[in-house]
This record gives structure tokens, C-alpha cells and sequence, in this order.
């Protein structure tokens, strides 16, 4: 009933397809880069990534974010072709900041795009429902991917980039036929528009600033953990073996997807507090668990885990696009990646020590001591400043 709405889920499944999830370092690896190499290129994304979020962002709200959207798939479907024909360390980590400015492109500007359409129709009470139903589609299409991808990689290691830089150039025409960025009236929020604008309306806002700190500080660990020890530990449960791997990752994704289709459900009937509540739940007690258990119940409590990677998604946009003003949407929201990678960057360091130091099972219960400093602190921040959510 809504070509932008559709064509926008579209684009999620098209883009969520992504068939090089569980094969990136299996490729890197096939390139003849070593694990030290692979570190770098690692280090090298996150290190661009919080280059150059706030400029692009930027540049979505002053020259429209559906052309910033469509500049980044361009600069995606060329990065991901021109990494099959490459085998240099040193040019791989160029194009892995190329690679990270076409995501900063789209970062914010989409999701800014999307709640300014539905807040020009007045039909912004729907964009949780939305949040459901993209994340359901995103996270659905990446296990399909998966499987596809680890299925294309073992017919030939370069099949799944030649498939990615299809997708990146089909989502290309598929944005290219939404409709025009929305024109939302701000008063004289205008002249407040600049390349730092974002930082410091965040820093201003208590609302924006508390969930930021809550989600990053909480999301960081997240983040270490996915890319690291998650394997190791999955195969030392001795469940399956590694070629089961890419079918495990397609089975949480799915999880995922489920989750995430009750996500606005989850939301009305506990409201704001209780649901940042079910996210801490989330993102500590699946930690004690795989601490001190084994077998079924400790890979369980990993895929509980998992899921919160589309819970932090849908927090920041659900609880955040409503204090944000419409001329500095995609500048602010580019600006809350910026803290999320600071403080995940920080907490991959201090988690690598942790882990290098100790046995995977006692880094997991340190993590999750760490999990309750952070309830503490941060619930003692919201008492002291007063802060409510609905």
C-alpha cells in the first residue's frame, strides 16, 4: 500500500543478503594474508568508520540523504569487485576505508530518510512497527546469505564478492525509485547545521546522550566478542564441527529475525523502562551462563546473545529519532556511531587483554562483573539527572 515502504524492505532483503558474512576471513586467509594482516584490516575498518561518520552524515542532511544512500552502494558494489582482484596487504586496507566510507554513507541518511517520509505524513507512531518488520527482513535475508555465501565460496572464493557487488548495484536502483527526501519545517534549527552539529546536540541532550553511553558501554564488549572468541568457544562446546559453522550463524540470524518481528510488540506492552531493562538482561546474564555451563544450555545462552546485536539497532533508532530535529537527523545519528565506535574500539582493547590474559570462561565472567558496573553507573546517572522515559 506504500511503494517507499516497500521498496525500502526490498532494499533490506536485497542488502541483507550480504553472502560474505562467514566467509570474509576464510577469503582474507585464501588471499595469502596472514592473521596479523587480517588484525590490521580489522583495525583499519573501525579506525574509518569513525572518520567518517560525521562528515557523511553531514553531507546527507545538506545535499539528501537518498543521494547520500545511493553514493555509498556505488562506492560498496566497487569495493567489493575490486577486492577479488587484489592480494596486497597494503591495498586491501585502502579499500577497507573505501569500504567503510560507502557504509558511513549510508549509515544515519537511510534511517534519517525513513522517519522523516513516515513524520511528513504525520504516520511517525509507525516507525517502531517498522523497525519490527525491517529487522525481521534484514536479519531473515543475512541467514539465508550465509548459507548461499559458504555454498558460492566453496565453489570458488571469489563467487561471493562477485554476488555482493551485484546486490550493492541492484539496491542502487532500487533507492534510485523511492521518492524524494521529505521536507520536515525545524524553525531555526537550520542555522545549526555543522559537521559538528550532531556531537554536541547529543552532548546537550540528556535523553540521547544516557541511551548512547547505555547502548555503547553495554554494545562495545558485543562487539570484540563476535569477531574473536565466539568460534573458539562455540567448538570447544564439542557439538559440531567447524563445517557446521555457517549453518549455526543462519540458525541465530533467524533467531534474530524473530525476535525482531515482536520487537515493536515487546515495546508497547513493557514500555521504555522495562525494555532497557530486557536489554541489559540480554547482554549480561548469556555471559554468566556461557561462564560456568556447557553443552545446550551455554550455546543457547550465545545465541540470546546474539540477538542483542538487532536489539541495540532498534533501541538507538526507536528511542532516539524522536529527540532528534530533522535538519541535523543523519548528522546525529552518524554522531551516535561515532561514540559506539570510540567506546567499542576502547572496550576490543580491553577485552583482548582480558582474554589473552585469562581462559575464555573467566573473561566471560568478568565481562559480565563489568555488565553490572555499568547498570549501576549508569541507572545512578539517570537518578541523579532526574531522567525519564515513557
Amino acid at each position: 500500500r506504500d511503494r517507499n515502504i516497500f521498496l525500502y524492505l526490498l532494499y533490506d532483503f536485497v542488502f541483507g543478503l550480504y553472502p560474505i558474512i562467514p566467509i570474509m576471513s576464510l577469503f582474507f586467509l585464501a588471499r595469502q594474508l596472514s592473521f596479523a594482516d587480517i588484525g590490521i584490516l580489522f583495525a583499519v575498518f573501525s579506525l574509518s568508520g569513525f572518520i567518517f561518520e560525521i562528515p557523511t552524515g553531514y553531507i546527507g542532511d545538506k545535499y539528501g540523504r537518498k543521494n547520500s544512500v545511493m553514493i555509498g552502494l556505488a562506492i560498496l558494489a566497487v569495493t567489493a569487485y575490486t577486492w577479488t582482484v587484489i592480494t596486497s596487504v597494503f591495498v586491501f586496507a585502502i579499500f577497507a576505508a573505501i569500504w567503510m566510507l560507502g557504509l558511513a554513507f549510508i549509515s544515519g541518511s537511510f534511517e534519517g530518510y525513513i522517519y522523516d517520509y513516515l513524520k511528513s505524513l504525520q504516520r511517525e507512531g509507525e516507525y517502531d512497527h517498522l523497525i519490527s518488520l525491517s529487522g525481521t527482513v534484514l536479519y531473515f535475508a543475512g541467514a539465508v546469505g550465509s548459507i548461499l555465501g559458504a555454498y558460492l565460496f566453496s565453489l570458488n572464493i571469489l563467487y561471493p564478492y562477485y554476488l555482493l557487488a551485484g546486490l550493492f548495484s541492484l539496491c542502487i536502483f532500487i533507492v534510485l525509485f523511492m521518492g524524494p527526501d521529505p521536507k520536515i519545517p525545524d524553525g531555526n534549527i537550520g542555522n545549526q547545521l555543522k559537521i559538528f552539529s550532531g556531537l554536541k546536540y547529543i552532548l546537550q541532550n540528556k535523553s540521547l546522550l544516557w541511551i548512547t553511553l547505555y547502548v555503547s558501554l553495554l554494545f562495545g564488549l558485543f562487539s570484540y566478542f563476535r569477531g574473536s572468541v565466539d568460534k573458539p568457544y562455540i567448538l570447544s562446546l564439542e557439538l559440531f564441527d567447524v563445517k557446521w559453522l555457517g549453518v549455526f550463524v543462519a540458525l541465530s540470524m533467524l533467531v534474530q529475525s524473530g525476535f525482531m518481528s515482536q520487537f515493536a510488540k515487546i515495546k508497547s506492552k513493557l514500555g521504555e523502562n522495562k525494555l532497557i531493562a530486557l536489554f541489559w538482561t540480554m547482554s549480561s546474564l548469556p555471559l554468566l551462563i556461557m561462564s560456568i555451563s556447557h553443552g545446550y544450555l551455554a550455546l543457547i545462552a550465545m545465541i540470546i546473545y546474539y540477538t542483542t546485536e538487532s536489539f541495540q539497532e532498534a533501541l538507538i533508532n526507536s528511542f532516539c529519532q524522536k529527540h532528534i530535529p530533522s535538519k541535523i537527523r543523519a548528522t546525529t545519528l552518524s554522531s551516535i556511531k561515532v561514540y559506539l565506535n570510540i567506546r567499542g574500539a576502547v572496550l576490543g582493547i580491553s577485552a583482548g587483554l582480558i582474554f589473552n590474559i585469562f581462559d575464555i570462561r573467566t573473561g566471560f565472567m568478568i565481562a559480565f562483573g563489568y555488565t553490572v558496573v555499568v547498570l549501576i553507573l549508569t541507572q545512578s546517572y539517570k537518578q541523579l539527572t532526574h531522567l525519564q522515559f515513557s
